[in-house]
């Protein structure tokens, strides 16, 4: 994707460039006129750890009339130096309890079973 990227000049690329560059647009905020793209690839080590080796990440962002106005693009090292909120998100959902976990438990036995019943 670093080589795609290249190719995008200020002012002049326009956003079906970038449709036949990049292809389908994966994240849109149409408000912001902005388009995101995303690559990751991940391999296994030999003790079966994934380590990431590409992780690249763009947002385009458009004028009112569809040339691009700005480009920022982050790889795997520059995503390192990303300061991320020290604030944490309250989930709505059902928290990590005894009783979760033993629901979640049993479902996964029997998903399992089902799935060997099945062959």
């Amino acid at each position: 994707m670093k080589n795609k990227i290249n190719l995008i000049k200020i002012n002049k690329t326009n956003k079906n460039d970038i449709l036949e560059l990049l292809g389908p647009v994966l994240i849109e905020n149409k408000n912001e006129k902005r388009w995101t793209y995303f690559e990751v690839r991940e391999t296994k080590t030999k003790y079966g750890v994934k380590k990431v080796y590409l992780n690249d990440y763009v947002e385009i962002f458009f004028d009112k009339y569809g040339l691009i106005k700005k480009v920022d693009f982050y790889d795997l090292n520059s995503m390192k130096k990303v300061q991320f909120s020290k604030s944490k998100t309250k989930s709505l959902a059902i928290e990590d309890t005894f009783s979760k976990s033993i629901l979640n438990s049993t479902r996964k036995r029997m998903e399992n079973a089902r799935k060997k019943f099945d062959k």
